[in-house]
């Protein structure tokens, strides 16, 4: 058996030339490359077959090479194993197999085809206050997730890209071989750039063709499609010899509602509330961060994703700035004028500066102490505690 480094798919094949090739995958990869290099557009199109795919690196010095036969074979061709292929399955609710189907040749045409076969509504969400529909599942990251399993699983394992349909609930990819040391959330913060060289020679034709996105960027993109679509994140399994990625496709859970009530939320919150949601461990600092600024709440000693939540933007977003003031007041009792600078930022629509809006916020602390609403009870100028007459 090969060693899991020994790169295969940069073999020549000597029996093989262009006619092995499907010509509608060809086709694809020539309007994928076009897509993601338009300036080089007119020049691919003066080019014949042989010549765009030396230029992209599918041959090597004009023969064809197993990655060429991967991306690129026809169905017909007995040259590479059958086991590199697609095999989708559809299960109903009791994880019984509805429907199958296998899909060898080319593996451009084969990811693209098993893709469209999976059942893709659209779902409402609430953005901001606003109704708008997304797909349960994103086609660029199902394409992505399998692409990516394409370029890194391990074929002396046999190559087969497993495609697992649960009806009505999730889409799973599963690849043969092993993941690095590394969570895969540590991708989407940036923390790891790159991957092992497994196939290094596959991976390095599918990015220049634009097939697949370099330095792990395609995993951040996956986790970045479900928050912004608000769905729950995906779920990366990892054993000694595969490797599989869940796409949830039923927007339920706490993440998911926290998403639409809040929009003070970065990738690192997300992140860390879906880590509390799935039962994970995080960090006390974490932890404390987020009970600090109202992401979770402590009931009877457990922590709980905050769900009771209103944007203060728009709770003090009627009437005048006086008003949200007085508002303010009957809601803590008193302020100070760092609290009332807090207030007309939420407010504020013309880009005032701190200094600025702690210039109105004094002249406005004064203008109501002068019509009687409020008193100074302690405190210099900045420090000083206000409440109502």
């Amino acid at each position: 058996m090969k060693s899991v480094y020994d790169d295969w798919t940069g073999n020549v094949i000597q029996e093989a030339d262009l006619r092995s090739f499907d010509p509608e995958a060809v086709r694809a990869v020539r309007a994928t490359y076009v897509s993601e290099h338009p300036e080089d557009r007119d020049t691919v199109a003066a080019m014949d077959d042989g010549e765009f795919l030396s230029k992209v690196g599918i041959l090597k010095r004009g023969k064809v090479t197993v990655a060429a036969m991967i991306l690129l074979g026809k169905v017909s061709e007995k040259i590479l194993p059958p086991s590199i292929c697609v095999r989708w399955r559809l299960l109903d609710i009791d994880g019984s197999v509805v429907e199958s189907r296998t899909i060898g040749g080319s593996m451009v045409l084969a990811i693209r085809k098993v893709v469209s076969i999976i059942s893709n509504s659209t779902v409402r969400i609430d953005d901001g206050g606003e109704q708008v529909f997304v797909s349960t599942y994103r086609v660029a990251s199902l394409t992505e997730a399998m692409f990516n399993a394409l370029q890194h699983q391990d074929y002396t394992m046999g190559g087969t890209i497993d495609v697992i349909e649960r009806e009505n609930e999730s889409v799973t990819v599963v690849s043969k071989g092993s993941f690095p040391d590394v969570q895969p959330e540590s991708f989407v913060k940036g923390q790891n750039q790159t991957m092992a060289s497994r196939n290094s020679y596959l991976i390095k034709v599918m990015t220049e063709i634009g097939l697949v996105t370099n330095s792990a960027a395609g995993i951040r993109n996956l986790y970045m499609s479900q928050m912004h679509k608000h769905f729950p994140l995906p779920r990366y399994n990892v054993t000694d010899d595969s490797v599989s990625v869940t796409f949830p496709g039923r927007r339920e859970g706490s993440v998911a509602r926290a998403l639409d009530i809040r929009r003070d939320i970065d990738v690192q919150d997300i992140l860390d509330l879906d880590r509390l949601d799935s039962g994970r461990y995080l960090s006390d600092k974490r932890m404390e961060s987020l009970i600090s600024r109202g992401l979770v709440t402590v009931y009877d000693g457990v922590p709980c994703i905050n769900l009771d939540y209103t944007d203060p933007s728009s709770r003090f977003s009627k009437g005048s700035d006086y008003d949200a003031v007085i508002q303010l007041l009957s809601e803590n009792g008193s302020v100070t004028r760092s609290d009332v600078v807090g207030i007309l930022k939420l407010r504020d629509r013309k880009g005032l500066t701190d200094e600025q809006l702690a210039v109105k916020a004094t002249n406005l602390l004064q203008n109501m102490r002068k019509d009687g609403k409020i008193v100074k009870t302690d405190g210099s100028t900045r420090s000083a505690r206000y409440v109502l007459c």
